[in-house]
């Protein structure tokens, strides 16, 4: 609510309490709580003290039990507000000790159902490890970021949610006007069913219904996490030095029993192979090493993909965006799930897996509009392999079904907004009317804008502020290069802007050293990383042209999949550099990627202890 000047206020309402509602309240005024009534009975607040009943940050809780009761509940706020904006927020908390033993369940049944997952698929030991590393990190961040903390538009993302998991049709073509409902629908309806499935058990507990939602986006954060260390492992398998280092096997999963190919062999033959084969493996059960000697071996093996891995997993935007309500999660992971396809695709040629990177992709689009850049990517790669086979009919009849799929979805997700504009009631097919955005929001559209990067805010200013231009706003490789790190919120505890500060100072470095290592690469190199780079370009490019015909601050939340382009070109350079015997630039390299990735986990736990 909006207040236009200083006063007193009363709020009345209606609290509903679920059966397994939490009693204990938080109350977060915004200016300052007076009384508090429920269900006519006054509430003592004289033991709360004065400075947390005017806390807007975390505010102060309440044990409630003996005046709420289950069903509905009259209360009645009298609060202080000095204009502005004003209101109560307030939620149910759980009870400490069994807040500790529910996210001790989840923590083990999400170890357990990610150790089975990354068996399955047969994942490398770095692999395996960074996907088990990155789930514990984005645990602890889920542990203390409740729905309402770091979101973005989050009314709107549950309104559409709300809307498909009562009436299951997609709205009408005028409701993508305004909210979230101008997005392809894919995504709210995979939240729809999830919200009415926790309504089964709580049907009014926002707080719980919320968190759920929080736990869908995580799983589908985790797809990013894992298709993204695929890719990875895809690409540095290019690089292996010699035979003697067998290529990383190649990630599936096993859906069932695989077929012999060998059923001619004897029996004698099978017989004495088996009794051979059991030897051998019992001798090597006995001499294997411990799983330590076994981790350190992998990692002196394979440290760059250790280290590049852990720069991709540990990135602190896509940790901070991994409990974010909103379409953004299941884009990244389905994104980078249709890449991993196109990539292999790319190498192998297999119809395979251009059949599964359209349709993967097509499910991107129809979560995000910003999938349709894999429409472009799919294109140029299959254009390439055209010209450079010149098996043109091959091609052509190979290419109809995927493009089918894709353009359907593209049809499908343009279409209400085609029309809209059409009808006159929107400006532009893919974003919002500017007419309705604050003039605060809006920053220069010149070329200085565009060319100037200022090194000294970047560093310096540890977090950026939309409407701030000390913090850099208005150039655009700061804004969508802090943005890009720590997304456009501010975290106040010293050991968060300091480790803020070391990792915007090594972005800066990485970024340098990303730039000589392009110099030094081959066209090989180009070839090889061929999909990678093209994805990261195009999705540069659109952010781009967002912000020069929208200028308002481009979040670099739009295309946060742009990081596994970073991390490729960085790890490609690394090992460029150790081919070309520059191995002190490679290790170089290595050492600013791993410093990185220990100051993000420092200011994610940073998050942790302060909250």
């Amino acid at each position: 609510m909006q207040s236009n000047e200083s006063g007193v206020y009363r709020l009345s309402g209606t609290l509903t309490m679920g059966k397994y509602t939490s009693t204990l309240l938080r109350f977060i005024p915004d200016d300052e709580i007076y009384t508090l009534t429920i269900n006519q009975h006054p509430i003592d607040l004289s033991m709360i003290p004065a400075h947390e009943r005017k806390d807007y940050s975390k505010g102060f809780t309440y044990e409630l039990k003996d005046y709420l009761h289950q069903g509905d509940n009259q209360i009645e706020i009298l609060y202080m507000d000095q204009g502005g904006l004003m209101g109560i927020v307030i939620s149910a908390e759980s009870n400490g000790h069994i807040k500790r033993i529910v996210y001790l369940l989840f923590t083990t049944v999400a170890l357990l159902l990610a150790l089975k997952i990354t068996n399955a698929c047969r994942l490398s030991t770095p692999v395996k490890v960074l996907f088990i590393g990155a789930l514990l990190i984005r645990l602890v961040y889920f542990s203390v970021t409740t729905a309402d903390i770091r979101e973005h538009d989050l009314g709107d993302h549950i309104g559409y949610t709300e809307y498909l998991s009562q009436n299951w049709m997609p709205p009408p073509v005028d409701y993508a006007v305004g909210g979230a409902f101008f997005h392809p629908p894919l995504y709210y309806y995979t939240g729809a069913i999830v919200y009415k499935a926790t309504q089964l058990v709580e049907p009014s507990n926002k707080v719980i219904l919320f968190r759920i939602q929080q736990v869908l986006v995580l799983i589908y954060s985790m797809g990013f996490v894992l298709f993204g260390l695929m890719i990875l492992q895809e690409l540095l398998n290019l690089y292996r030095k010699s035979p003697a280092q067998p290529e990383y096997p190649t990630p599936e999963i096993i859906l069932g029993p695989q077929r012999s190919t060998e059923s001619t062999e004897s029996t004698e033959s099978t017989e004495s192979t088996e009794s051979t084969e059991s030897t051998e493996s019992t001798e090597s059960t006995e001499s294997q090493p411990g799983l330590f000697k076994r981790l350190c071996k992998s990692f002196k093996d394979e440290s760059v993909l250790w280290v590049i891995g852990a720069l991709f997993a540990f990135w602190p935007v896509a940790i901070i965006h991994s409990v974010r309500i909103g379409n953004d999660p299941l884009l990244y992971f389905l994104f980078t799930a249709s890449l991993y396809y196109i990539i292999r695709w790319y190498r192998h040629d297999q119809k395979r897996d251009l059949m599964i990177a359209s349709l993967v992709g097509a499910a991107a689009i129809l979560t995000k509009a910003n999938g349709e850049i894999l429409v472009a990517v799919l294109g140029v790669i299959g254009l390439y392999k055209m010209v450079s086979t010149k098996q043109w009919a091959t091609y052509f009849k190979m290419a109809i079904a995927p493009c089918f799929i894709m353009l359907l979805a593209v049809a499908i997700t343009v279409g209400p907004g085609l029309i809209l504009k059409m009808q006159g009631k929107r400006d532009k097919l893919y974003i919002d009317n500017i007419d309705g955005l604050s003039q605060a929001n809006l920053v220069g559209n010149t070329a200085a804008n565009y060319f100037w990067f200022d090194a000294k805010i970047f560093i310096t200013e540890p977090f950026t502020d939309p409407y701030d231009d000390r913090m850099g706003r208005q150039f655009f490789w700061n804004y969508l290069g802090k943005t890009g790190l720590f997304g456009e919120f501010k975290y106040p505890a010293l050991l968060n802007v300091n480790t803020a500060v070391i990792c915007s100072f090594l972005a800066v470095l990485m970024f340098l050293y990303l730039l000589f290592g392009l110099y030094r690469m081959t066209r090989e190199d180009f070839k090889r990383m061929a999909p990678v780079l093209l994805s990261g370009f195009f999705l540069w490019a659109g952010v781009t042209y967002m912000r020069m015909t929208f200028p308002a601050n481009i979040d670099f939340r739009y295309i946060v999949p742009i990081i596994l382009t970073f991390c490729a070109l960085y790890g490609v350079s690394i090992l460029r550099f150790q081919q070309q015997g520059a191995t002190r630039l490679a290790n170089i390299g290595l050492t600013m990627s791993a410093l990185f990735s220990l100051s993000a986990l420092i200011f994610i736990w940073g998050i942790y202890l302060n909250s």
